[in-house]
């Protein structure tokens, strides 16, 4: 006698297969991120290796390297100052960011009354848009009529020349990203289990040697991710800076992408040079995400 079929044993009906249907959906999608991420970054980076005036309706000349060792061998030194401009904000930024996020979490890891009313308020300024942020502080800061003059009781121009119009952006910066640093600390707080803060206060261990021993390193993990996160966004800031004050060289808020804008948009008739600058800020963003990459690693590697 012939065996019945089953449900699962019967023959399979015509039709496209699911490996194709995976195909047909990914496929477009997949061609719309070359059309509109890969070609433009490779035909940028064909024009950085060339001499090429987008208004003189000329042919690119190739020139090699050359872009790259006039930027290198700047005689003003402004890349290489406009670099340690950006490696001096994110540094006084993102400890400042830090370090309050993580001391406003240490306050909010605790149920009180009010303690959501108090967390979306204090939300919104990561909420806001950049440009729109950084005009209500070019308000903020005006010489004339700025509320935080008339409360330092002082008449300064926070947005001139000096090293007063670094620390403007600074000020923003911070306003505007301490609530993303507080947020994550938050997180990594609340996951630390309760348990072990009672077994600490059975051996009667101090408040200092519960934070340095259990608070501290179990919440380091996701305060360290924001670090990160927020290094590779500040090391690329260009909207803040730009509203605060200008796009001229030379000034305490000429960082690298003001640098890139300045040049691109009026310091230079040739794309070669301002495109060769922009993948020099492109290869130290992927040696900070390759660096952060590792880390994170080796974060996983000794938590397994």
């Amino acid at each position: 006698m012939k065996r019945r079929k089953g449900k699962r044993e019967q023959e399979p009906k015509p039709g496209l297969s699911e490996g194709w249907v995976r195909t047909f959906c990914i496929l477009p999608v997949l061609l719309l991120l070359i059309g509109f991420n890969v070609f433009p970054l490779l035909a940028s980076l064909v024009i950085s290796f060339t001499e090429f005036d987008p208004i003189v309706d000329t042919e690119p000349v190739f020139i090699g390297l050359e872009n790259y060792r006039v930027l290198l061998d700047d005689p003003r030194d402004e890349v290489w100052a406009s670099f340690s401009r950006t490696a001096a904000l994110v540094l006084v930024t993102v400890s400042l960011q830090t370090v309050i996020g993580y001391l406003i979490a240490l306050q909010l890891r605790r149920r009180f009354f009010g303690q959501g009313v108090i967390l979306s308020l204090l939300l919104i300024p990561m909420m806001l848009s950049p440009a729109i942020m950084a005009t209500f502080w070019r308000y903020m800061l005006n010489e004339d009529f700025g509320l935080v003059n008339w409360l330092l009781g002082v008449q300064w121009n926070w947005n001139g020349t000096d090293i007063k119009s670094f620390w403007a952006v600074v000020l923003a910066e911070v306003w505007m990203w301490t609530p993303f640093m507080m947020l994550l600390s938050l997180a990594g707080l609340k996951s630390i289990p309760d348990p072990l803060y009672e077994a600490a206060e059975i051996d009667r261990a101090s408040a200092w040697f519960r934070f340095r021993c259990i608070t501290l390193p179990l919440s380091a993990p996701l305060v360290l991710l924001g670090v990160i996160f927020r290094v590779m966004d500040t090391f690329r800031l260009f909207d803040t800076a730009m509203v605060l004050n200008s796009d001229l060289e030379g000034q305490p808020t000429t960082f690298i992408s003001v640098l890139l804008h300045s040049r691109g948009f009026g310091g230079s008739s040739s794309l070669g040079s301002p495109t060769a600058l922009a993948y020099l800020l492109l290869i130290v963003a992927i040696a900070l995400a390759s660096l952060a990459v590792r880390y994170l690693d080796f974060i996983r590697s000794r938590e397994a």
